[in-house]
């Protein structure tokens, strides 16, 4: 059966001659629909390099990169951005919402961006609401929100479209280990319930939860 993912000597260098710096130096693995996958490495190890890659945000300097039996590193720019709307959702360390839209607003813009109609973006949100426990803040703005309101909001926004991927770049580094948990949970029951999973983390024990962990160092599986 085909790998949902298939990475194949994915490189991928920053700038020229002595100058230049490798930040991916020839990655191969697969990974399979519903998997858990943890990304771990020191800082410059390549974990948000990587992340980047598999959600179409950047694209590797060679090597290939196949989804679900496309080949995704020959897409062009706009291309690449309809494959990340239709397959990834993104969550990062420190939420990247936007400080003057409301909650509501912030998990709605995705559906927004596909002119979806009004009454049905107002069904999916207040339903991821209910989901995140967070209904009471829907009308506040993130900088009301403690930390993990603010997590809560970005992973609805990033699961809004229902992506088959969640890409996750420490989704607890910003937050107390209570929190943090609390965090995990809700990643973990979107995994249960089919969604493929990869988190590039420093936590161990976050790591040790998962499926499968993938170790980089200086751009390279060890």
């Amino acid at each position: 059966m085909m790998s949902l993912i298939n990475l194949d000597r994915i490189q991928k260098h920053y700038g020229k001659g002595q100058s230049g710096v490798c930040a991916l130096g020839g990655i191969s693995f697969s990974i399979e629909t519903g998997e858990m996958i943890a990304v771990v490495g020191k800082s410059g190890s390549g974990k948000s390099t990587l992340l980047n890659i598999l959600g179409g945000l950047d694209s590797p300097t060679d090597g290939e990169y196949s989804f679900a039996g496309k080949r995704i590193d020959r897409l062009k720019p706009n291309h690449l951005a309809e494959f990340r709307r239709c397959n990834i959702g993104f969550v990062v360390q420190h939420f990247a919402l936007i400080d003057d839209m409301t909650v509501f607003d912030n998990i709605a813009l995705p559906l927004r961006y596909r002119k979806m109609a009004g009454k049905l973006i107002n069904e999916k949100v207040e339903h991821l609401l209910a989901d995140m426990e967070i209904s009471d803040k829907k009308k506040a703005y993130p900088p009301e929100l403690s930390s993990g309101q603010c997590q809560r909001v970005a992973i609805a926004r990033a699961i809004i479209n229902k992506p088959s991927v969640l890409l996750a770049d420490e989704p607890t580094g910003a937050l107390d280990e209570q929190t943090g948990c609390h965090i995990m949970d809700i990643i973990r029951n979107l995994n249960e319930q089919g969604m493929t999973t990869i988190i590039a983390t420093h936590d161990r024990d976050i790591a040790s939860s998962c499926q499968r962990i993938i170790q980089l160092s200086d751009g390279h599986i060890v």
